[in-house]
Order: C-alpha cells, then sequence, then structure tokens
C-alpha cells in the first residue's frame, strides 16, 4: 500500500469514527473530543517535550484537561462560561499568532518557555476543545460541527490539490518545506467555494460577513497548521506520534481544527447577537 493509499484509508477510518458518533448523538461526539484531547496533551508533552508520564508536569496536565472538560460540559454547563472561555481562547491563538510570525526559527526562547511550564498544556489546550463543545451544546449542533469541518479540512485538500498542479513557488521553506503560495490560495477558494455550497444546501443566504468569515477561517486554519509545524521544527521532531498511519498523529491531524476552533465559534456568538 503506498503512502497516499495508506493516508486515504486511515482518513476513510476517521471519518467513519466520526460519523458514528454524530449518529449516537451529542455525548458520543463529546466522548471523542475528550479523548481526542487527552491523546493530544499526551502527544505534546510526551513526544514534543520529551516529558515522562511519571512527572508531576504531565500529571497535573491531563487531570486539569480531564477535570476542566468533565465540569464544563457535564456539571456546570452554563452559557455564560462558555463565552469567556471562547474569548480567552481566541487571546491564546493571537498571541500564537505572534509566535509564529514574530519568533525566529533559531531564537528557542519561547520553546524554553513552554517545556519550563509543561504543566500548563492541558489547560492551554482545554479551551479549544471546549470551543467545540460550546457547538455541540447547540440544538443545531450537527450543522455547526459539519461546517466547522468542511470549512478546515477542504482547505487542506485545495491546498495540495492546487499546489501540486500550479505553482511550486514555496510559503514558508523554513517553516513548511512542502506548501506552496498557490496551494494556499487555492486552499482558501477551494474551501469557501465547497463551504458556500454546504449552506447553499442548507438553505442559509450567503451574506458579505459570511463569506469574510469564512475567507478568515480559511486562513486561520492555514496558520494554525503552520504554528504545529514551526513548533515542531523547533523541537527537531516530525510527527506528533504515529498513532495515525499515513497521517501522524493526533495533532497532526487537528491542528488546524484546534486553532480554528475558538475563531469559528465566536463568528458564531457574533451571528447569534
Amino acid at each position: 500500500m503506498t503512502n497516499t493509499q495508506l493516508r486515504i484509508a486511515s482518513a476513510l477510518v476517521m471519518v467513519s469514527i466520526i460519523g458514528i458518533c454524530a449518529y449516537l448523538g451529542p455525548m458520543a461526539i463529546q466522548i471523542l473530543l475528550l479523548i481526542s484531547g487527552l491523546i493530544l496533551v499526551d502527544e505534546i508533552s510526551i513526544n514534543l517535550l520529551k516529558k515522562q508520564r511519571t512527572r508531576p508536569s504531565y500529571i497535573i496536565s491531563m487531570i486539569s484537561f480531564c477535570a476542566g472538560y468533565i465540569y464544563f460540559n457535564f456539571i456546570d454547563s452554563a452559557a455564560i462560561y462558555f463565552e469567556n472561555i471562547i474569548h480567552v481562547s481566541t487571546v491564546i491563538n493571537i498571541s500564537l499568532c505572534s509566535y509564529l510570525f514574530f519568533n525566529k526559527m533559531g531564537n528557542l526562547a519561547f520553546i524554553k518557555i513552554i517545556k519550563k511550564h509543561a504543566y500548563l498544556i492541558g489547560l492551554v489546550f482545554l479551551f479549544p476543545f471546549l470551543s467545540m463543545s460550546f457547538l455541540i451544546n447547540k440544538d443545531n449542533w450537527q450543522f455547526y460541527i459539519i461546517f466547522l469541518l468542511i470549512l478546515t479540512y477542504s482547505v487542506d485538500t485545495g491546498a495540495w490539490f492546487v499546489g501540486k498542479n500550479f505553482g511550486n513557488k514555496k510559503l514558508w521553506p523554513s517553516i513548511s518545506p512542502k506548501k506552496t503560495q498557490a496551494g494556499a490560495i487555492g486552499g482558501v477558494f477551494v474551501s469557501v467555494f465547497v463551504s458556500a455550497f454546504y449552506l447553499y444546501f442548507n438553505n442559509v443566504n450567503l451574506n458579505i460577513y459570511l463569506i469574510l468569515s469564512m475567507i478568515l477561517i480559511t486562513m486561520l486554519a492555514q496558520i494554525g497548521d503552520l504554528i504545529e509545524s514551526k513548533f515542531k521544527r523547533q523541537l527537531n521532531v516530525k510527527d506528533s506520534s504515529n498513532l495515525i498511519p499515513g497521517h501522524g498523529g493526533i495533532y497532526d491531524r487537528i491542528d488546524s481544527l484546534v486553532f480554528v476552533a475558538p475563531f469559528f465559534a465566536m463568528m458564531v456568538l457574533i451571528q447569534m447577537s
């Protein structure tokens, strides 16, 4: 089996798992998110930061993610909490953008801070996962979750197709050598087109706010991917793990999703107001 075939097979398995959980209902999706989040925190702590599972920082990180996720989803899921969580998560992601654009590759100050405060990993990633929980707690949660997934993952498909066939000028070779400028632009167009068709199919009227929001989300999806790529390059790690054949680890697969989730949730909040 070639690498492409392996990636396709793994993608089909992942889509099937998400589809089954969506069919079973919001509780199944919440549990899937909880498991995915714990695996992601484990990957970053063990495979990227090289911590041990017996270290206090690892234990604190895992417990804080698990306890926070369970509390806000199953014990006290007041809407005001989720709104504040979305705001905090957005601020965290904006600070990560400054790391991507203004922190030089040779400057490892940010990496040293992360390693020193590794016990905060679980708490930091708790916020974007709770942003997705905000969507799941809504009555039409299936619509929002599918919309978010289409926006995020059609970018990768569009960028791969356009970049492979219509351009080879690199986007940011020091961080992600395979990404091209044409692919980045093509990914945005493909994602917005597919997402617009999804909205039309669901009888949602397109307006300038929605179109601009979709363009922004697709651009942020690529930024989220670049942040993880830079993080791994500075840590000299290729993949967050080898859990998913052909794709790497959970973090490799959902880096863009985790990054855009708070911004997407913010878009939904604004639309509701």
